[in-house]
């Protein structure tokens, strides 16, 4: 409909109409076949898309299993094919013990008469298999006790792909139902509604990737009872507005697609793509989806303004297929590269000189630096600085050339800051100021670091005292670990590199100091250089008689009681993708307060509405 106008009057004339009668009622068998097996690409937009893994952390889980997980006394185990392929082949042993496996488990209407074969892409390089898991008969359930979480959730994943790649195809009748209305604007209308219902599940019963709605269980239902020339009721009627909407964000698979589709990147290369443009802050993750910032759309603008041919989506891609071409000995390396750099070189000056200054500002500027009486060269780390070097190199491209790169400029104003050289040229000048200035500011940001450096000279005895320490063991919490060794060595790592430490640093260091005081090495001089409150000897009391009551001063000591004395809890229930479960609930609270822990004000709240719940409230 081109306005709202239109719409009503559509639906006034349908309102107003003949009854609705069902013109036509048709079945169909419908065979969805089984999806091809993993490969790199489709494993990290199922992961994606299913658990909400990133790129990076598929393939670092994929890469645990593929190396190896110990199963019991048998020793560690690889679990799953190597895990960067764009290959959807399967060995003919993986489909024989497929087949046997499904027969056995599922029964033979699933195991198909044939195995099933799946054909890969032009492309694809087929140097290794799909990823699988290296034997079917090891089911998620089987290796679950060895298996964390995140691990266990990608080989079901795994496993289950690869298991309904070799089953039959699932059967469902689709019916389709056309419902006509002679409208009262003398028009003929006809309205279509399609459903499916499930005759035979196939590979759906170990993998299914969306899962049928009720909805449509309900609907197909309906539709299946109505019979031809039915006579039928409008129950109601709406219009609805609908506007052009501009494409969705990238989500990380919705990249990875891309990037495939595209023939940009390999398998190997798909999760580092991902992960560099977010480790460059050149786009971030906003509810699931890749939003470019500020810094990102200005290094966008700038490469491709100054390189369109090299950042084309179409360049990439070529470049791939002739790098396939070199690896198949069908093109010399050397001819590839000879013709690549015939193009590249003439778009990298470009590049390189896009910013160049104006003459008239460069030259005034090199003859005010012509008389300066340069400092020896220096040694900074594994560099040396030569400014008079620097100087003549710049001088010698210009004369040259009669331009010299943005960069070259800038270093040229930095020496005359640096060096208090005046040009009697407004422009220059004041840049000249402003990179004084910046100087300045550096100069006393060293000095205060260098007094701070001062300030910690005596660190290293801290450090020194931790020399004999028996670290405790890396504690995991939710979803981080907690590693005092490492914790330690990366504050030692850059005190010894002359870096200086933070307030929030020497605090966690103090912290660290009061836990393993009794191990230190001269203790007491630790003390006093941190700054530690002297240690005092108190008595040993009971952990939950010495836990502090939680905030806000109320004893919860009561709650634990009366809940103790609950024999039934309520079923753990799931909403989204979290599982509410009181009595686990209950329990790492009561694990927390018997520990010497207090409770959270959040947490006392809990408390208490979990003893409402339950009748226990005192």
């Amino acid at each position: 409909m081109s306005n709202t106008l239109d719409a009503q009057k559509l639906l006034d004339a349908v309102q107003s109409g003949s009854t609705p009668v069902v013109n036509s009622l048709t079945r169909a068998e419908r065979r969805r076949h089984a999806p091809p097996p993993f490969t790199t690409s489709t494993l990290q937009q199922t992961a994606n898309t299913v658990l909400h893994y990133s790129a990076t952390n598929t393939m670092r889980f994929a890469q645990q299993l593929y190396e190896g997980i110990e199963l019991g006394a048998g020793g560690a185990v690889g679990l799953i094919t190597y895990m960067r392929t764009d290959s959807v082949t399967i060995a003919r042993e993986a489909q024989i013990a497929a087949a046997d496996f499904i027969g056995r488990t599922y029964g033979p209407e699933y195991v198909p008469s044939k195995p099933n074969f799946f054909k890969n892409k032009a492309a694809a390089q087929e140097a290794h298999e799909a990823i699988r898991p290296t034997d079917v008969n090891r089911t998620p359930e089987s290796v679950a006790p060895f298996l964390d979480p995140s691990q266990l959730k990608l080989y079901t994943l795994i496993w289950r792909r690869f298991t309904a790649s070799q089953m039959t195809p699932a059967v469902s009748n689709l019916t389709t139902a056309d419902v006509g209305i002679d409208g009262a604007d003398g028009s003929k209308y006809t309205f279509r509604a399609t459903a499916s219902t499930p005759v035979f599940p196939g590979f759906s019963r170990v993998f299914e990737d969306s899962p049928k709605k009720q909805d449509e269980a309900n609907a197909a239902e309906a539709l299946g009872a109505l019979a031809e020339k039915e006579l039928l009721a409008i129950a109601d009627r709406k219009s609805e507005q609908k506007f052009t909407e501009p494409p969705p964000r990238y989500s990380e698979a919705s990249l990875i697609k891309e990037l495939e589709e595209n023939g940009i990147g390999r398998p190997s290369t798909y999760a580092s793509i991902i992960k560099t443009v977010q480790d460059r802050d050149y786009v971030t993750r906003d509810q699931g989806k890749l939003v470019p910032t500020e810094l990102g759309c200005k290094v966008n603008d700038f490469l491709v303004g100054r390189l369109p041919e090299l950042f084309d989506v179409g360049f990439t891609a070529k470049m791939e297929g002739e790098l396939d071409e070199v690896e198949e000995g069908k093109r010399s390396w050397v001819d590839m590269m000879t013709a690549f750099y015939a193009r590249f070189a003439p778009w990298l000056e470009s590049a390189r000189t896009a910013d160049a200054p104006p003459a008239e500002n460069v030259s005034p500027l090199l003859a005010a630096l012509a008389n300066v009486e340069f400092a020896a060269p220096e040694k900074a780390g594994r560099r040396v600085y030569d400014d008079k070097k620097f100087y003549k190199s710049v001088s010698d491209a210009f004369a040259k050339n009669g331009k010299i790169t943005g960069r070259q400029f800038q270093a040229l104003i930095g020496l005359a800051a640096k060096y208090g050289v005046g040009v009697g040229h407004d422009v220059l000048d004041s840049e000249i100021a402003k990179a004084a200035e910046v100087r300045a500011g550096q100069a006393e940001k060293r000095a205060a670091n260098a007094e701070a450096a001062a300030g910690q000279s005596e660190l290293g005895t801290v450090f020194s005292a931790f020399d004999k320490v028996t670290f405790e063991p890396p504690v995991k919490r939710g979803r981080f670990t907690y590693d005092d060794k490492k914790f330690f060595d990366s504050l030692k790592k850059q005190y010894s590199g002359g870096r200086v430490l933070s307030e929030k640093q020497l605090a966690a260091l103090g912290k660290l100091a009061a836990r393993y005081r009794g191990e230190l090495a001269d203790a007491d001089r630790v003390a006093a250089l941190l700054s530690l409150p002297e240690k005092t000897e108190t008595p040993a009391a009971d952990p939950a008689a010495a836990a502090a009551p939680a905030a806000g001063g109320v004893d919860p000591a009561p709650l634990f009681a009366a809940l103790a004395q609950v024999t039934e809890w309520a079923e753990p229930v799931k909403r989204g993708r979290f599982t509410y479960d009181d009595k686990k609930f209950f329990d790492s609270l009561k694990k927390q307060y018997d520990g010497g822990k207090s409770l959270s004000e959040k947490q006392l709240s809990a408390l208490g509405k979990l003893a409402a719940k339950y009748g226990q409230e005192k």
